[in-house]
């Protein structure tokens, strides 16, 4: 189990297949990520886990992996409310940013978070004043070569440094906790935790001889996901790092692991549409591949080209040539892959799919707000339903779900004052995203608007049109798990061709009991 792959892919492309949402979306498989932490779980069951939510702050995420008994790793008061709003135990958070302001400490503290990680004396006397008698680490400054994206010299300082805090942070009335470090994300090399969990070692020595004693080892991240390179298998990291504890470590420690990527990037699939295919000359070679996803819009990590995606087509059993492969955007950086080699089908044409795989991982989190005028990512979520309770096909009913509002302007005024079109728009968006449509009404007002009224076996929808403005709200609420309200939003705005959009989505009760 250790070391088995998901099926998330399989999973996914059932739904693509199936509901056909717009472009470019992402589609987690919530039971992925659930098998994901299991396996991390089974490779270190000594470990303390708390997923970096910078990773996926997604609630569907969060609210499972709390299920699971998993902590979080925050990085500030938005991500503390996240994870407690979506069931996290406050005993289970770490404060592990070491950049910190005093009134976001204090206010951690308030709601219950007793575990902190800093850097620099002034955090450290800020977190004594702030958070008296926490639990803290301090982190020490890391060589992260062979990290596809290292952190460089932002975080950490030197381990004689950390050790001289440490044994400051005793006096100061906080209880020290030991050593913590990062080796870098996407990290492909297991050898690279030995030389920092030996140098945490050395610390917790020089602060014994002090007087301090130091139980505990955060290791950080940096575990991978599986690109165009597979990685070494989990158990191979699982076993390097107990070995080197063992070695440098002359007493038992209390392990802390901050996974991200290993836990989402697998659960992950983006789907994209190819927008233009063309070469730069008669004689070139290779040919431009343009898709409607680049680096604004969830690609952030194809910067310096550090993380290589597997990619998927309908043709790949065909014959394949060379390929740029870029963003929609105006931007001149919008370029994802240029030097690192892709083959894609010599038939690729515009409209055509091209899916992303393993991109759970800091995708839809980076994405702009519309930056050049392109939506952020949409996310769709499938899977989740705890392995202890069979969901059935069509559960419905239970008073909890999402709510999505959206507002929508730039669209034809003789579409908005077409009631038989907007009624058979909202049934055929709520039909294909997977709600029942009871019974349907509307309203036409003089001089022009019109309101439709759908009730639904999982709640209800409205649309409410200004045709004087261009302008239309959408109301969609489902109770449980089977309709999608988010897709329905996005089908009626394609349909529609609204020029600006702004969609909220509001999680309604408890889905997990």
């Amino acid at each position: 189990m250790i070391d088995a792959l998901p099926l998330a892919p399989e999973r996914i492309r059932a739904f693509l297949d199936d509901r056909r949402p717009p472009t470019p979306c992402l589609v987690i498989d919530l039971d992925t990520v659930r098998e994901s932490h299991t396996r991390l779980r089974e490779a270190l069951p000594e470990a303390r886990m708390y997923y970096a939510v910078k990773a996926n702050p997604a609630p569907e995420i969060i609210r499972l992996l709390a299920a699971e008994g998993c902590g979080f790793d925050v990085a500030g008061r938005e991500e503390i409310d996240l994870v407690l709003g979506q069931g996290a135990r406050p005993e289970l958070i770490s404060y592990g940013n070491p950049i910190k302001k005093a009134r976001d400490i204090a206010y951690a503290h308030r709601v219950g978070v007793r575990r902190f990680t800093f850097d620099s004396e002034t955090d450290l006397e800020t977190i004594a004043t702030f958070a008296p008698g926490s639990g803290v680490s301090c982190r020490i400054l890391v060589d992260g070569t062979g990290s596809q994206t290292p952190f460089g010299h932002k975080f950490g300082c030197a381990p004689a440094m950390a050790a001289r805090l440490l044994v400051r942070a005793a006096a100061l009335g906080l209880d020290p906790e030991g050593v913590a470090f990062h080796v870098g994300s996407q990290h492909l090399d297991p050898a690279a935790w030995e030389p920092w969990i030996a140098a945490a070692g050395d610390v917790t020595r020089s602060v014994a001889a002090q007087g301090v004693a130091l139980r505990g080892l955060n290791i950080g991240g940096g575990f991978p996901g599986r690109y165009l390179v597979d990685p070494p298998p989990l158990s191979a990291y699982a076993d390097t790092i107990r070995a080197a504890i063992a070695r440098h470590f002359d007493h038992p420690v209390d392990l802390a692991i901050e996974p991200g990527r290993v836990l989402v990037a697998e659960a992950g699939v983006i789907r994209s549409e190819v927008v233009l295919v063309s070469r730069k000359s008669d004689t070139d070679d290779k040919r431009w591949v343009y898709l409607d996803i680049g680096r604004y819009g969830g690609m952030a990590e194809t910067e310096n080209e550090a993380i290589a995606y597997r990619l998927q087509t309908a043709h790949d059993d065909e014959p394949c040539g060379p390929v740029v492969i870029a963003g929609p955007s105006c931007d001149g950086d919008d370029v994802l892959y240029q030097r690192t080699r892709y083959d894609l089908p010599l038939s690729l044409q515009a409209g055509d799919y091209v899916d992303i795989l393993s991109t759970g991982a800091y995708t839809q989190s980076y994405s702009s707000v519309a930056f050049n005028g392109f939506p952020p990512l949409r996310t769709y979520f499938v899977g989740g339903h705890p392995a202890s309770v069979p969901s059935e096909a069509g559960e419905v009913g239970e008073f909890a779900g999402r709510h999505v509002l959206a507002e929508f302007e730039g669209v034809s005024a003789e579409l908005l004052d077409d009631a038989p079109f907007l009624c058979e728009s909202l049934q055929r968006a709520l039909e294909k995203a997977g709600a029942t449509v009871c019974d349907m009404t509307f309203k036409q007002f003089e001089p022009q608007g019109v309101t439709v009224l759908a009730l639904l076996s999982e709640s209800h929808a409205s649309i409410h049109s200004y045709p004087e403005r261009g302008a239309v709200f959408i109301d969609v609420f489902t109770c449980g798990r089977v309709a999608d309200p988010e897709l329905a939003v996005n089908l009626l705005r394609d349909m529609l061709n609204a020029g600006v959009s702004r969609i909220s989505v509001i999680h309604r009760g408890q889905e997990d009991r």
